[in-house]
């Protein structure tokens, strides 16, 4: 048996080992996925647009991605589903041969906006509940980072969580074939929508609550620092730095 077949059956065996486990440890997740893909919407969750346009939407949270997601597909698309529940629901001839992209965010900005979403109330009334849970003990974003953030606490809340966990399995090499830029959003939007074959512009949906400052102005030294640590793997895959991207 060569060595690229071996290689192949792994593959196969590891998706069908992800299957199982969701179905049979999330059975009602592993339905409800299952029945996403038959669903047309223009307001809910849907997966068929992935396979009207042979492509998979990875939604990392606060990265642009609900206006990503409206502007191509009229709906949510998959929500913030991860790698596992791809592999899951789509076959593993599927899962590699669709166009599967992401966007990403500098993880200081991204921070900054999820705190200040959820404070607004987030998107729902699950967000609002959380955020008075868990964010309503401290005075500012600052306080906020110092005294709650840790690699721990982050993967209490999606919004938090690092952006590497949605597109990987276990921190390895991002699964995804393009990783479109929060910075530069429109030009990465144009190139993922001419890919896909979807004529359409930009729209701006689910935006901040009002005006801020620039994300730096929030961060002391300290608090930049602490970031750093709990987000180092995003920082290094994605080749950010506190002031915007590696040159």
């Amino acid at each position: 048996m060569n060595k690229n077949r071996t290689s192949g059956i792994a593959q196969e065996l590891q998706f069908e080992l992800t299957r199982l486990r969701l179905r049979f440890q999330e059975p009602k997740t592993f339905h409800d996925l299952r029945l996403q893909r038959t669903v047309d919407t223009q307001s809910g969750y849907s997966l068929k647009p992935f396979d009207d346009f042979e492509c998979i939407f990875f939604h990392i949270p606060k990265t642009g991605g609900v206006s990503v997601s409206q502007s191509l597909f009229g709906n949510l698309a998959g929500g913030h589903l991860n790698v596992k529940h791809y592999k899951a629901v789509f076959r593993p001839r599927e899962f590699r041969a669709y166009f599967k992209f992401t966007f990403v965010r500098n993880p200081w900005d991204r921070l900054l906006s999820a705190y200040l979403f959820l404070k607004a109330g987030g998107f729902n009334e699950t967000d609002r509940r959380w955020a008075l849970e868990n964010l309503s003990a401290f005075p500012d974003f600052s306080a906020f980072v110092m005294d709650w953030l840790n690699r721990e606490n982050v993967w209490s809340k999606l919004h938090f969580q690092p952006q590497i966990d949605f597109i990987s399995t276990n921190g390895a090499k991002p699964e995804v074939d393009f990783i479109g830029r929060f910075e530069n959003l429109e030009e990465d939007f144009a190139y993922v929508k001419k890919r896909i074959g979807i004529s359409t512009s930009l729209g701006h949906f689910n935006r901040g609550p009002g005006l801020r400052k620039d994300y730096r102005e929030y961060y002391s030294e300290a608090a930049r620092e602490v970031v750093a640590k709990v987000y180092r793997e995003d920082i290094a895959v994605f080749g950010y730095e506190f002031d915007g991207e590696r040159s």
